[in-house]
C-alpha cells in the first residue's frame, strides 16, 4: 500500500523474529514466524498510527495477540484490557477481558485474514488505546471488532505481534497519522 494523504509510510529501525525482515520501502514481511516483533515505528512525530496486516496461519488457536513494546522489550503485564464483538454466522457475542497481550485478530490455517490496527498515542507517556477490525475466513467470513487500553503511563517504539500458538506467514505496513 502506497502512502496517500493523511497517512505517512513508516520504516521500522528493525524487526526481530525467525523468518521476519523488513524492506527498504518499509513493508515486513515474515514467513512460518512465531513472534513478529517491530522496533523504531512509533515516535514523537505522530500521535496516533495505524499497522495493515495480511496474514495466515499454520494451524492451531486462531487468536493473534500484540504487545506494546520499548527499547526492544516488550510489555507482559496484566495491563491490556480488550473488549470485543464477534460477529460469526447468525450469531453475535460480546466478550470483555484482562489479558498480559492483546488479542486483535482471528487466524485461519486455510484462508489469509487481514486487519488494520489503530494506535493511539503509543508514544505518549500515557495510557495507549488501540482499536482494530478483522476480516478472516476463520470457519468461513467471520468479523471481529476489537477494542484495547493499555494501562500504563509508557512511552512505546514498537510492538510484538504472535499467534497463540503455531506461527504465522504475512506481511504487515505502518502509517503514521497526519496530525
Amino acid at each position: 500500500m502506497a502512502e496517500i494523504a493523511g497517512l505517512k509510510l513508516i520504516t521500522p529501525s528493525s524487526v526481530a523474529g525467525s523468518g521476519v525482515s523488513v524492506s527498504a520501502s518499509g513493508k515486513v514481511t515474515f514467513t512460518a514466524a512465531t513472534s513478529v516483533s517491530v522496533n523504531g515505528c512509533f515516535d514523537s512525530t505522530y500521535d496516533n498510527y495505524l499497522v495493515v496486516v495480511r496474514y495466515v496461519a499454520a494451524s492451531g488457536d486462531p487468536r493473534f495477540q500484540l504487545r506494546l513494546r520499548a527499547a526492544g522489550t516488550d510489555d507482559a503485564g496484566s495491563n491490556y484490557v480488550r473488549q470485543v464483538i464477534d460477529a460469526n454466522g447468525a450469531s453475535v457475542t460480546a466478550a470483555r477481558a484482562t489479558e498480559t497481550a492483546a488479542t486483535v485478530g482471528e487466524l485461519s490455517a486455510t484462508q489469509r485474514s487481514g486487519e488494520h490496527i489503530f494506535f493511539y498515542g503509543p508514544a505518549l507517556t500515557q495510557p495507549t488505546a488501540m482499536r482494530n477490525v478483522n476480516a478472516g475466513g476463520y470457519l468461513s467470513a467471520r468479523l471481529t471488532d476489537n477494542a484495547c487500553t493499555h494501562s500504563l503511563s509508557t512511552s512505546y517504539d514498537g510492538f510484538t505481534g504472535f499467534p497463540v500458538s503455531s506461527s504465522v506467514t504475512g506481511s504487515l505496513t505502518i502509517y503514521g497519522l497526519s496530525q
